[in-house]
Protein backbone atom coordinates (compact mmCIF):
# COMPACT_ATOMS: atom_id res chain seq x y z
CA UNK A 1 0.00 0.00 0.00
CA UNK A 2 1.23 3.48 -0.63
CA UNK A 3 1.40 6.13 2.24
CA UNK A 4 0.00 8.97 1.88
CA UNK A 5 2.58 11.18 0.79
CA UNK A 6 3.68 8.25 -2.21
CA UNK A 7 0.24 9.05 -3.34
CA UNK A 8 0.71 12.46 -3.50
CA UNK A 9 3.49 12.27 -5.49
CA UNK A 10 2.57 9.67 -7.38
CA UNK A 11 -0.52 11.82 -8.17
CA UNK A 12 1.88 14.91 -9.09
CA UNK A 13 3.97 13.17 -11.76
CA UNK A 14 0.67 11.68 -13.41
CA UNK A 15 -0.84 15.34 -13.43
CA UNK A 16 2.76 15.95 -15.05
CA UNK A 17 3.11 13.81 -17.45
CA UNK A 18 -0.40 14.39 -18.74
CA UNK A 19 0.70 18.07 -19.56
CA UNK A 20 4.11 17.02 -20.67
CA UNK A 21 2.56 14.08 -22.86
CA UNK A 22 1.78 16.12 -26.18
CA UNK A 23 5.26 17.53 -26.30
CA UNK A 24 6.70 14.04 -25.08
CA UNK A 25 6.06 12.80 -28.18
CA UNK A 26 6.47 15.67 -31.18
CA UNK A 27 7.78 14.97 -34.34
CA UNK A 28 11.25 15.84 -34.55
CA UNK A 29 13.33 17.08 -37.41
CA UNK A 30 15.18 14.18 -37.75
CA UNK A 31 11.67 12.36 -38.37
CA UNK A 32 10.35 14.94 -40.31
CA UNK A 33 13.33 14.65 -42.93
CA UNK A 34 11.39 11.16 -43.93
CA UNK A 35 8.08 13.38 -44.57
CA UNK A 36 6.75 14.46 -47.94
CA UNK A 37 5.03 17.79 -47.66
CA UNK A 38 1.25 18.34 -49.51
CA UNK A 39 0.63 22.34 -48.87
CA UNK A 40 -2.82 23.51 -48.79
CA UNK A 41 -4.72 26.54 -48.72
CA UNK A 42 -7.46 25.84 -46.64
CA UNK A 43 -9.97 28.13 -48.69
CA UNK A 44 -9.11 26.87 -51.85
CA UNK A 45 -8.84 23.58 -51.66
CA UNK A 46 -12.23 21.57 -51.15
CA UNK A 47 -15.63 22.86 -50.03
CA UNK A 48 -17.15 20.64 -47.32
CA UNK A 49 -20.03 19.32 -49.87
CA UNK A 50 -17.85 18.53 -52.39
CA UNK A 51 -18.32 21.47 -54.71
CA UNK A 52 -16.66 22.37 -58.12
CA UNK A 53 -18.89 25.30 -58.76
CA UNK A 54 -16.38 28.27 -59.77
CA UNK A 55 -15.66 31.19 -57.04
CA UNK A 56 -17.16 34.55 -58.21
CA UNK A 57 -14.77 36.83 -56.08
CA UNK A 58 -11.15 35.58 -55.67
CA UNK A 59 -10.43 38.19 -53.66
CA UNK A 60 -12.64 36.96 -50.47
CA UNK A 61 -13.22 33.06 -49.46
CA UNK A 62 -14.80 30.74 -51.93
CA UNK A 63 -15.75 27.80 -49.31
CA UNK A 64 -12.77 25.84 -48.44
CA UNK A 65 -13.12 24.09 -44.92
CA UNK A 66 -11.56 21.50 -42.75
CA UNK A 67 -13.53 19.14 -43.60
CA UNK A 68 -13.53 19.63 -47.29
CA UNK A 69 -9.46 18.47 -46.77
CA UNK A 70 -10.29 15.14 -44.40
CA UNK A 71 -12.81 14.20 -47.03
CA UNK A 72 -10.64 14.09 -49.56
CA UNK A 73 -7.27 12.62 -47.44
CA UNK A 74 -7.63 9.24 -50.17
CA UNK A 75 -6.81 11.54 -52.92
CA UNK A 76 -3.70 13.45 -50.74
CA UNK A 77 -2.56 10.10 -49.42
CA UNK A 78 -2.93 8.24 -53.25
CA UNK A 79 -0.46 10.68 -53.95
CA UNK A 80 2.31 9.08 -51.72
CA UNK A 81 2.25 12.49 -48.50
CA UNK A 82 2.40 12.07 -45.44
CA UNK A 83 2.52 14.97 -43.94
CA UNK A 84 0.05 18.20 -45.34
CA UNK A 85 0.48 22.19 -44.50
CA UNK A 86 -2.41 24.12 -43.61
CA UNK A 87 -3.37 27.50 -43.90
CA UNK A 88 -3.28 29.79 -40.57
CA UNK A 89 -6.04 28.77 -38.53
CA UNK A 90 -7.13 31.85 -36.46
CA UNK A 91 -9.94 34.38 -37.08
CA UNK A 92 -9.00 37.09 -39.45
CA UNK A 93 -9.89 40.22 -40.51
CA UNK A 94 -11.97 40.95 -43.28
CA UNK A 95 -10.99 39.02 -46.46
CA UNK A 96 -8.75 37.00 -44.76
CA UNK A 97 -9.44 33.69 -46.72
CA UNK A 98 -5.56 33.33 -46.91
CA UNK A 99 -5.09 33.42 -43.01
CA UNK A 100 -2.56 36.12 -42.57
CA UNK A 101 -4.39 38.95 -41.23
CA UNK A 102 -5.08 38.02 -37.86
CA UNK A 103 -7.85 39.56 -35.64
CA UNK A 104 -8.29 36.94 -32.81
CA UNK A 105 -5.75 34.57 -31.28
CA UNK A 106 -8.04 32.70 -29.86
CA UNK A 107 -10.94 31.78 -32.30
CA UNK A 108 -10.54 29.41 -34.68
CA UNK A 109 -11.48 30.68 -38.19
CA UNK A 110 -15.56 29.78 -38.76
CA UNK A 111 -15.30 29.86 -42.18
CA UNK A 112 -12.84 27.09 -42.42
CA UNK A 113 -15.03 25.17 -39.54
CA UNK A 114 -15.33 24.84 -35.56
CA UNK A 115 -12.25 24.07 -33.40
CA UNK A 116 -14.14 20.36 -32.86
CA UNK A 117 -13.90 20.09 -36.85
CA UNK A 118 -10.36 21.36 -36.94
CA UNK A 119 -9.57 18.65 -34.22
CA UNK A 120 -11.34 15.80 -35.89
CA UNK A 121 -9.02 17.06 -39.18
CA UNK A 122 -6.03 16.40 -36.94
CA UNK A 123 -7.08 13.33 -35.40
CA UNK A 124 -8.19 11.89 -39.04
CA UNK A 125 -4.93 12.80 -40.40
CA UNK A 126 -2.87 10.93 -37.92
CA UNK A 127 -4.81 7.62 -37.57
CA UNK A 128 -3.52 7.81 -41.35
CA UNK A 129 0.09 8.27 -40.02
CA UNK A 130 -0.34 12.06 -42.20
CA UNK A 131 1.29 15.05 -40.25
CA UNK A 132 -0.38 17.98 -39.79
CA UNK A 133 1.97 21.02 -40.18
CA UNK A 134 -0.14 24.57 -39.43
CA UNK A 135 0.98 28.11 -40.55
CA UNK A 136 1.59 30.45 -37.98
CA UNK A 137 1.34 34.41 -38.27
CA UNK A 138 3.03 36.01 -35.31
CA UNK A 139 4.22 39.28 -36.97
CA UNK A 140 1.58 41.32 -37.27
CA UNK A 141 -2.09 41.54 -37.50
CA UNK A 142 -4.85 41.97 -40.75
CA UNK A 143 -5.74 45.86 -41.72
CA UNK A 144 -7.69 48.59 -39.69
CA UNK A 145 -8.62 51.54 -39.90
CA UNK A 146 -7.21 54.54 -38.77
CA UNK A 147 -4.80 53.00 -36.22
CA UNK A 148 -7.58 51.64 -34.20
CA UNK A 149 -7.14 48.24 -32.79
CA UNK A 150 -9.76 47.86 -30.23
CA UNK A 151 -11.32 44.98 -32.19
CA UNK A 152 -8.21 43.06 -31.97
CA UNK A 153 -7.43 40.37 -29.48
CA UNK A 154 -5.47 40.19 -27.65
CA UNK A 155 -3.72 42.86 -28.81
CA UNK A 156 -6.35 46.38 -28.86
CA UNK A 157 -3.68 48.68 -27.41
CA UNK A 158 -1.36 51.14 -29.70
CA UNK A 159 1.50 50.17 -27.12
CA UNK A 160 1.19 46.83 -28.79
CA UNK A 161 2.34 47.54 -32.09
CA UNK A 162 5.19 49.54 -33.51
CA UNK A 163 5.40 52.73 -34.99
CA UNK A 164 4.44 53.08 -38.97
CA UNK A 165 6.96 52.44 -40.60
CA UNK A 166 6.90 50.89 -44.62
CA UNK A 167 9.03 48.25 -45.43
CA UNK A 168 8.88 48.95 -48.96
CA UNK A 169 12.12 51.40 -48.78
CA UNK A 170 14.26 48.87 -46.41
CA UNK A 171 17.06 46.67 -47.58
CA UNK A 172 17.00 43.76 -44.87
CA UNK A 173 21.11 43.03 -45.48
CA UNK A 174 21.80 46.74 -45.12
CA UNK A 175 19.55 47.94 -41.91
CA UNK A 176 18.22 44.44 -40.36
CA UNK A 177 16.72 46.34 -37.03
CA UNK A 178 14.58 48.52 -39.43
CA UNK A 179 13.07 45.53 -41.22
CA UNK A 180 12.32 43.80 -38.02
CA UNK A 181 9.94 46.71 -36.51
CA UNK A 182 8.55 47.99 -40.16
CA UNK A 183 5.24 47.31 -41.50
CA UNK A 184 4.68 44.60 -44.19
CA UNK A 185 2.16 45.67 -47.29
CA UNK A 186 0.59 48.05 -44.63
CA UNK A 187 0.01 45.26 -41.85
CA UNK A 188 0.04 46.24 -38.39
CA UNK A 189 3.69 45.36 -36.79
CA UNK A 190 3.16 44.02 -33.07
CA UNK A 191 5.98 44.85 -30.93
CA UNK A 192 7.41 41.42 -29.33
CA UNK A 193 9.92 43.12 -27.23
CA UNK A 194 6.70 44.42 -25.80
CA UNK A 195 6.24 42.14 -22.60
CA UNK A 196 2.70 41.48 -22.76
CA UNK A 197 2.54 40.83 -26.40
CA UNK A 198 5.99 38.44 -25.60
CA UNK A 199 4.24 37.06 -23.34
CA UNK A 200 0.70 36.50 -24.98
CA UNK A 201 2.41 35.21 -28.03
CA UNK A 202 4.50 32.59 -26.22
CA UNK A 203 1.70 30.98 -24.01
CA UNK A 204 -0.74 31.12 -26.92
CA UNK A 205 1.91 28.88 -29.61
CA UNK A 206 2.09 26.41 -26.67
CA UNK A 207 -1.21 25.92 -26.28
CA UNK A 208 -2.54 26.13 -29.65
CA UNK A 209 -0.43 23.04 -30.00
CA UNK A 210 -1.19 21.18 -27.43
CA UNK A 211 -5.30 21.71 -27.75
CA UNK A 212 -4.69 20.60 -31.44
CA UNK A 213 -1.91 18.27 -31.21
CA UNK A 214 -0.02 19.90 -34.06
CA UNK A 215 3.03 18.11 -34.91
CA UNK A 216 5.00 21.34 -37.24
CA UNK A 217 4.41 25.08 -37.58
CA UNK A 218 5.12 26.74 -40.83
CA UNK A 219 6.34 30.31 -39.42
CA UNK A 220 5.32 33.09 -41.17
CA UNK A 221 7.70 36.28 -42.15
CA UNK A 222 10.37 35.25 -40.11
CA UNK A 223 13.42 38.10 -41.27
CA UNK A 224 10.42 40.84 -39.39
CA UNK A 225 11.10 39.69 -36.16
CA UNK A 226 14.25 38.99 -34.34
CA UNK A 227 16.09 35.53 -34.34
CA UNK A 228 16.33 35.38 -30.41
CA UNK A 229 12.36 35.78 -30.36
CA UNK A 230 12.18 32.94 -32.78
CA UNK A 231 14.35 30.59 -30.93
CA UNK A 232 12.01 31.34 -27.72
CA UNK A 233 8.40 31.09 -29.72
CA UNK A 234 9.97 27.81 -31.13
CA UNK A 235 11.23 26.17 -27.75
CA UNK A 236 7.70 27.57 -26.63
CA UNK A 237 5.80 25.46 -29.14
CA UNK A 238 7.57 22.36 -28.68
CA UNK A 239 7.26 21.00 -32.23
CA UNK A 240 9.49 21.28 -35.48
CA UNK A 241 9.61 24.47 -36.72
CA UNK A 242 10.06 25.62 -40.99
CA UNK A 243 10.26 29.44 -41.22
CA UNK A 244 9.70 31.55 -44.24
CA UNK A 245 12.58 34.11 -45.14
CA UNK A 246 11.92 35.36 -48.74
CA UNK A 247 15.00 36.11 -49.90
CA UNK A 248 17.32 34.27 -51.96
CA UNK A 249 20.42 35.08 -50.73
CA UNK A 250 22.07 31.65 -49.63
CA UNK A 251 23.98 33.26 -46.47
CA UNK A 252 21.72 35.47 -45.30
CA UNK A 253 18.95 32.81 -45.30
CA UNK A 254 21.42 30.22 -43.64
CA UNK A 255 21.59 32.87 -40.76
CA UNK A 256 17.95 32.04 -39.29
CA UNK A 257 18.71 28.64 -39.45
CA UNK A 258 19.40 28.11 -35.78
CA UNK A 259 17.42 30.06 -34.06
CA UNK A 260 14.82 27.68 -36.32
CA UNK A 261 15.21 24.21 -36.77
CA UNK A 262 14.12 24.70 -40.69
CA UNK A 263 13.59 27.64 -43.23
CA UNK A 264 12.11 26.86 -47.04
CA UNK A 265 15.03 26.99 -49.32
CA UNK A 266 14.58 29.83 -51.67
CA UNK A 267 18.14 29.54 -52.64
CA UNK A 268 17.13 26.81 -53.95
CA UNK A 269 14.30 27.50 -55.45
CA UNK A 270 15.86 29.92 -57.21
CA UNK A 271 18.49 27.87 -58.74
CA UNK A 272 15.86 25.47 -59.80
CA UNK A 273 13.26 28.23 -61.30
CA UNK A 274 16.55 30.11 -63.19
CA UNK A 275 17.69 26.14 -64.59
CA UNK A 276 14.27 24.37 -65.78
CA UNK A 277 11.79 27.81 -66.07
CA UNK A 278 14.54 29.93 -67.36
CA UNK A 279 16.86 27.77 -69.18
CA UNK A 280 20.00 28.34 -67.95
CA UNK A 281 22.57 25.83 -67.39
CA UNK A 282 22.42 23.33 -64.87
CA UNK A 283 25.98 24.95 -63.49
CA UNK A 284 23.49 27.14 -61.70
CA UNK A 285 22.29 24.35 -59.79
CA UNK A 286 25.60 22.73 -59.35
CA UNK A 287 27.06 26.51 -58.08
CA UNK A 288 24.20 26.13 -55.60
CA UNK A 289 25.26 23.20 -54.24
CA UNK A 290 28.62 23.84 -53.90
CA UNK A 291 28.10 26.86 -51.66
CA UNK A 292 25.01 25.27 -49.53
CA UNK A 293 27.67 22.48 -48.58
CA UNK A 294 29.32 25.02 -46.76
CA UNK A 295 26.54 27.36 -45.68
CA UNK A 296 23.85 25.54 -44.35
CA UNK A 297 24.07 24.10 -40.43
CA UNK A 298 22.16 21.49 -41.70
CA UNK A 299 20.51 21.32 -45.56
CA UNK A 300 18.93 18.02 -44.64
CA UNK A 301 15.96 19.69 -43.24
CA UNK A 302 15.15 22.38 -45.50
CA UNK A 303 12.15 22.90 -46.86
CA UNK A 304 12.36 22.36 -50.59
CA UNK A 305 9.64 23.19 -53.24
CA UNK A 306 9.13 24.48 -56.47
CA UNK A 307 5.50 25.99 -55.61
CA UNK A 308 3.93 27.78 -52.80
CA UNK A 309 1.29 30.28 -51.88
CA UNK A 310 3.53 33.49 -52.21
CA UNK A 311 5.17 33.18 -55.50
CA UNK A 312 3.55 33.11 -59.22
CA UNK A 313 3.18 29.12 -60.30
CA UNK A 314 5.95 28.01 -62.40
CA UNK A 315 3.48 27.82 -65.30
CA UNK A 316 2.02 30.99 -64.72
CA UNK A 317 5.50 32.31 -66.71
CA UNK A 318 6.13 29.25 -68.63
CA UNK A 319 4.32 26.84 -70.99
CA UNK A 320 6.96 24.43 -70.59
CA UNK A 321 5.09 21.41 -68.69
CA UNK A 322 8.16 18.80 -69.02
CA UNK A 323 10.35 21.37 -67.54
CA UNK A 324 7.80 21.90 -64.83
CA UNK A 325 7.94 17.94 -64.14
CA UNK A 326 11.67 17.85 -64.19
CA UNK A 327 11.81 21.13 -61.46
CA UNK A 328 9.15 19.41 -59.53
CA UNK A 329 10.43 15.89 -59.82
CA UNK A 330 14.55 17.43 -58.74
CA UNK A 331 11.76 19.12 -56.05
CA UNK A 332 10.33 15.71 -54.44
CA UNK A 333 14.15 13.69 -54.92
CA UNK A 334 16.81 16.61 -53.35
CA UNK A 335 17.92 16.54 -50.12
CA UNK A 336 15.34 18.36 -47.71
CA UNK A 337 12.22 17.78 -46.82
CA UNK A 338 9.77 18.16 -50.26
CA UNK A 339 7.04 20.87 -49.98
CA UNK A 340 4.47 20.29 -53.01
CA UNK A 341 1.79 23.03 -53.40
CA UNK A 342 -1.51 21.93 -54.02
CA UNK A 343 -2.57 21.67 -57.39
CA UNK A 344 1.01 21.11 -58.94
CA UNK A 345 0.10 17.78 -59.22
CA UNK A 346 -2.73 18.87 -61.63
CA UNK A 347 -0.35 21.40 -63.36
CA UNK A 348 -2.12 24.34 -62.27
CA UNK A 349 -1.21 27.68 -63.64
Amino acid sequence: MFSNKQRTLLITLLLALAVLSPLAFAKTAEEWKSRSVYQIITDRFARTDGSSAQCDNLGHYCGGTFKGIQNNLDYIQGMGFDAIWISPIVANTPGGYHGYWVSNLYEINEEFGTPEELKELVQTCHDRDIWVMVDIVANHIGYVDDFDYSAIVPFNDASHYNPYVSCDTIDPHADAKAFETCWLSGLPDLDQNHPFVRETLMSWIQDLVQTYDLDALRIDTVPHVTREFWAEFSQAAGVFAVGEVLNVDLHYLASYQGPLESILNYALYAALRDTFQQGKSMQVIQDYYNDAVITWPDMTVLGSFINNHDNPRFLSNSTNVQAFKSALAFTISSVGIPMVYYGDEQAFI
